[in-house]
């Protein structure tokens, strides 16, 4: 484990993990507030009826049902989902105050059912998040580099598809092929074309001179489509220099921000189509924006 946490691809998606996994942690803290202060607004509301709806008020609706013992009760329903005047409705409502009533689609009956999904739906993407950074860990970082070595020209390029870049070797070979690779800042000095050593078949590990470059994903065949920059056939000076220099991960995360510009316009579209409003609005966008950070991370974003 010491080992993989000199790995700076290793070190960026365990950071960004990190971030989706608070986000998760933040969300369902605050669907739990929500839950619990829905559910004591029902708390205590243990007898049942038959109640028709007499008419709406606002947001609210005014119901009149039969109580246990014979008498009847007129109640003030706030609700998500309004009925229809003089529809008829099960009713729960508190023996001890009749005015704390319930219908179906009763503001405290949504929030409880809405937070519940979005807890489970927190949690769900946590274990995601962590089953995912397993997998990513062991076949990228950890059982690499056996099969086959060969000796290939390479040249460095670096693609923006969208609102990521990355970094790929082109594999001068028989059937041209493309390697997506973690960010290194040895990626900006590597000369056009620069002999490598491969290891592996399915999980290559490139090797040129004494620095070791990652994977990002598997070989392909096909160019990868978006804006190519090529690297020099000789790196100059300033090439040359940003090539030793370390690029810290808090530029990373910099470069990193335009991913995380559709996380509000989900958010929106969200809000409006479940109707949570800002709430329901912010809740996603943070979501949203942290998973950005975390996709960008394991898809290898090239920050130079």
């Amino acid at each position: 484990m010491t080992t993989l946490l000199t790995l700076r691809p290793v070190r960026h998606i365990l950071l960004t993990s990190a971030l989706a996994l608070l986000a998760c942690a933040l969300v369902f803290a605050v669907q739990l507030a929500g839950y619990a202060a829905a559910a004591g607004e029902l708390r205590g509301m243990t007898a049942r009826s038959t109640a028709t709806v007499v008419r709406l008020d606002g947001d609210s609706a005014v119901i009149r049902f039969a109580l246990a013992g014979g008498s009847a009760a007129t109640a003030t329903v706030a609700v998500d989902v309004r009925p229809a005047p003089g529809s008829t409705l099960p009713v729960f409502y508190d023996p001890a105050d009749p005015g704390r009533a319930a219908i179906r689609g009763a503001t405290p009956l949504v929030t409880t059912d809405r937070t519940t999904t979005y807890a489970t739906a927190t949690v769900v993407a946590a274990a995601g998040v962590l089953a995912v950074d397993v997998l990513v860990l062991l076949t990228r970082f950890v059982r690499v580099g056996g099969g086959t070595r060969r000796t290939v020209p390479i040249r460095r390029v670096k693609v923006q598809r969208g609102l990521l870049t990355r970094s790929w070797l082109e594999l001068e070979t028989p059937t041209p092929s493309w390697l997506p690779v973690y960010f290194s800042p040895a990626l900006i000095g590597l000369a056009t074309p620069s002999v490598a050593e491969l290891t592996g078949d399915r999980r290559v590990l490139v090797r040129v001179g004494g620095t070791t470059f990652h994977s990002a994903g598997g070989l392909r065949t096909t160019e990868p489509r978006g804006r190519r920059l090529d690297n020099p056939a000789e790196p100059d000076a300033e090439r040359a220099a940003a090539a030793r220099r370390p690029v810290t991960l808090r530029r990373q995360l910099r470069t990193d921000l335009p991913v995380l510009a559709v996380a509000p316009v989900v958010g929106v579209f969200w809000a409006l189509v479940d109707g949570t409003g800002v709430a329901g609005w912010l809740a996603v966008t943070v979501l949203v924006a942290a998973f950005g950070f975390w996709w960008a991370a394991l898809r290898g974003s090239d920050p130079s």
